[in-house]
């Protein structure tokens, strides 16, 4: 070999091992957001980049307890957003949330964001939020089975936050509502979700979203707050689109301001602070949270969360379903539904009402009912149980729980929700891309069929099965008082 021709190969050689280096060791990803830069990390498995811990707040804590969040500080230099920020103060009520890894704390309004690229000056691409149940007083963002990496690899921004629970996110105190200019109390971690909404807007272009395409989704008591946010006139422009799995605001999930306050007055006094005297609210920030989050524990019957959104008069004017009925609410397309087995009264017939009353007033709505049981005699006598569906929303071929068991349809039904959810956030209809010409037509609700897609070993499109049952229900509801449209 001619000595020049074996110089120029050392040289291309040296130059690729040199940019094989390079790429094995390229620099972390960053952004700048409005509160300074942050870098995260690459999901190794995916290839998703990933920013955890995200302050979308200012640390709710001393005189912020029982406060509107405040904006977040600024930041100088680079911010690691490669662990999970402190989760909400809460205890471990369900096996299946396990808040302990990442700690817990009243410092914990943090977000967490998934996205594909971080190019800028391409197409932007839609945004999906996600609000975690639990009751109201469980639960966090960062929870493994809420991992957004599957979705941001079929081209959506996802994001995952924290909110204030329990007494610490919805104590609707009289002495708290005198010092706010609103006269309003309780309705704290919905003010957060709202405050994470905002950072949304803010911010999400500089991960690739569209802050234009915004869709919000929960679960439980995610699903309730997807409902109060859809009635409350604060969250107004904040989002385009929502899904309601297993909640939906009306008939529970939302407490009266009187109910609220009953509960707060109890709660207070348990605390040893009584009565509405001037210095009831300074008192209670005084206590120490593990004080107030014990106390809570003790507050009604086992296992049974007391603190819930309440119709205040400022965050909530007025219930999910006389909001709705009025024409008041922020009218977007939905997609809401439930799980088979998770009970008629508490969920079936209420999420039909909330279908038929968002129908009612021309917004495009979707219905579904997951059906999915695992194989085992175990699972096939709990059935399509609360929560089930969640794994699959997020394009997880298999529960993360060993006890939910497995199907042969596992993978295949995975990817055909988190199509539709995609398809969903993209244009506001299920049957968009990537879903169109691959998987059934989901027929818009219309209450005169019940329509709606079933999901589960088959994914078909058919009609109500349990219409005479939801019309009993709604007639005893509506003896009751309560608003049940035919």
């Amino acid at each position: 070999m001619r000595p020049f021709l074996i110089v120029r190969t050392a040289a291309i050689v040296t130059a690729l091992l040199v940019g094989l280096g390079a790429a094995r060791v390229a620099a972390p990803p960053r952004v700048a957001i409005d509160t300074g830069t942050l870098e995260g990390v690459v999901d190794s498995p995916s290839g998703v980049i990933v920013f955890l811990g995200i302050p979308y707040a200012a640390p709710p804590v001393g005189e912020l307890r029982w406060r509107p969040p405040q904006p977040p500080t600024h930041w100088t230099g680079v911010r690691p957003a490669s662990q999970l920020g402190h989760n909400c103060m809460q205890h471990r009520p369900y096996d299946d949330i396990d808040p302990f890894t990442a700690g817990v704390s009243e410092d914990c309004l943090f977000l967490n964001v998934w996205t594909n690229s971080l190019d800028t000056h391409g197409p932007r691409r839609p945004v999906m939020v996600w609000i975690h149940g639990g009751g109201f007083w469980a639960g966090f963002g960062g929870e493994e089975r809420h991992n957004g990496a599957p979705l941001a690899k079929k081209g959506v921004v996802v994001v995952t936050l924290n909110y204030r629970l329990g007494p610490f996110g919805f104590l609707a105190h009289a002495s708290l509502a005198a010092e706010s200019p609103h006269h309003a109390a309780g309705n704290y971690g919905l003010l957060d979700q709202i405050a994470a909404l905002q950072w949304v807007q803010r911010n999400i272009a500089r991960f690739g979203g569209d802050p234009s395409r915004v869709t919000i989704f929960g679960e439980s008591a995610g699903g309730f707050s997807v409902g109060s946010l859809i009635a409350s006139p604060l969250a107004k422009g904040l989002f385009q689109r929502a899904i309601l799995e297993s909640g939906t605001g009306v008939g529970a999930g939302i407490a009266s301001r009187d109910d609220a306050q009953a509960v707060a007055f109890r709660f207070a006094d348990s605390l040893g602070v009584h009565g509405v005297r001037a210095d009831a609210a300074a008192h209670l920030r005084a206590l120490n949270p593990d004080t107030v989050l014990a106390a809570s524990l003790h507050l009604g019957p086992p296992g049974a969360p007391m603190f819930y959104p309440v119709v205040d008069g400022w965050v909530l004017p007025h219930a999910v379903d006389s909001t709705l009925a009025s024409g008041a609410a922020n009218l977007v397309p939905v997609i809401a539904g439930t799980n088979r087995d998770e009970g008629d009264e508490w969920m079936g017939a209420p999420t039909r009402t909330f279908a038929r009353l968002m129908r009612a007033r021309g917004a495009p709505t979707y219905v579904y009912l997951f059906s999915r049981v695992g194989d085992d005699s175990a699972n096939r006598a709990r059935g399509a149980y609360h929560s089930a569906e969640i794994t699959f929303v997020f394009g997880r071929p298999h529960p993360l729980q060993p006890s939910a068991g497995s199907t042969p349809y596992d993978s295949t039904l995975a990817e055909a929700m988190s199509d539709y959810w995609v398809a969903f956030a993209t244009s506001g209809d299920p049957n968009g891309p990537p879903t169109a010409g691959k998987l059934p037509p989901w027929p818009r609700y219309d209450s005169r069929t019940d329509a709606l897609l079933e999901l589960g070993p088959e994914i078909r499109p058919r009609t109500l099965v349990k219409r005479a049952v939801y019309d009993s229900l709604d007639a005893v509801a509506r003896s009751r008082g309560r608003l049940r449209p035919r």
